[in-house]
């Protein structure tokens, strides 16, 4: 992990300058990320093929050989505990910073739209936390498609600060039952604020301030069609100013600022020491 750091990127015409905890995520230290839910048509890998700074990023890959098999996530969990919420201060309502950079590269044939979705993956006790059956959990999930990024940009790379955005919700359990709220038109403050409802049939779910955040993912697929390769790199997920993280994917750490005299090169996919 590095200290507090600022990087200012100019892509185009927009300028993002931030501040945050950079942690380095190399094949060799995910720092707790891991590859999930990847089926047959799909893979997930930090390699060197698209860096956004640095040397590296997370690239997915799809084809659709069998239908539903083309899907890949890539998620960093912190609850950790059965019986207890590790980070009791990683709640919605302390949500202060979402933001990441995704790159559709112009091979893909897939639907223009098509690019890596931001989930949130919560948890609410419903305020009673002794008793499991009020419980609700499930995904909060961004896509570009219902925020008005339709197509999407090929062949640079975009940064997204998602904070104030859509988010639909696919609820795994809750008293009303599993499945998709259908209403693709709520921020996160909405979902705090209120109860959004959805079609006739769907879960109803009531979140607040207090709904705890117990991980990410960032995901491609399934059903998407045809062929799609993708960049995701620079995810910042901040819960006020004290936690604020942004994970940077590279195939390589960066040398220390004091090294040894062996030199760390880049030689392929592997990060090799010159004797």
């Amino acid at each position: 992990m590095r200290n507090k750091g600022c990087v200012m990127l100019l892509l185009g015409w927009s300028i993002w300058a931030a501040a945050f905890d950079e942690i380095e995520v190399t094949p060799d230290d995910l720092k707790g990320w891991e590859a999930a839910n990847v089926r047959a048509d799909a893979m997930v890998e930090i390699n060197d093929m698209q860096p956004l700074f640095g040397d590296g990023s997370l690239m997915f890959a799809t084809d659709t050989v069998t239908p539903g098999q083309d899907k890949a996530d890539f998620q960093l969990f912190w609850q950790q505990s059965a019986m207890s919420i590790d980070y009791p201060n990683r709640t919605l309502g302390q949500l202060s910073q979402l933001l990441f950079a995704w790159y559709r590269d112009g091979i893909s044939t897939t639907a223009g739209h098509l690019v890596p979705g931001f989930k949130l993956q919560f948890y609410d006790d419903g305020g009673t936390p002794q008793n499991f059956s009020d419980d609700s959990v499930g995904l909060l999930i961004w896509e570009p498609v219902y925020n008005g990024i339709n197509p999407s940009p090929s062949d640079a790379w975009q940064i997204t600060d998602i904070t104030q955005d859509y988010f639909w919700a696919f609820v795994s359990q809750s008293p009303s039952g599993s499945g998709v709220i259908q209403n693709f038109s709520v921020t996160l403050d909405d979902w705090v604020n209120g109860s959004p409802s959805g079609q006739p049939g769907d879960p109803v779910i009531q979140l607040s301030a207090n709904t705890y955040v117990l991980g990410v993912q960032i995901g491609v697929g399934s059903g998407w069609n045809n062929q799609f390769l993708g960049y995701v790199d620079a995810v910042q997920v901040a819960f006020g100013v004290t936690d604020d993280a942004l994970y940077n994917f590279e195939t390589c750490p960066t040398p220390d600022s004091n090294p040894d005299p062996d030199v760390i090169f880049m030689h392929g996919f592997e990060c090799v020491k010159w004797l």
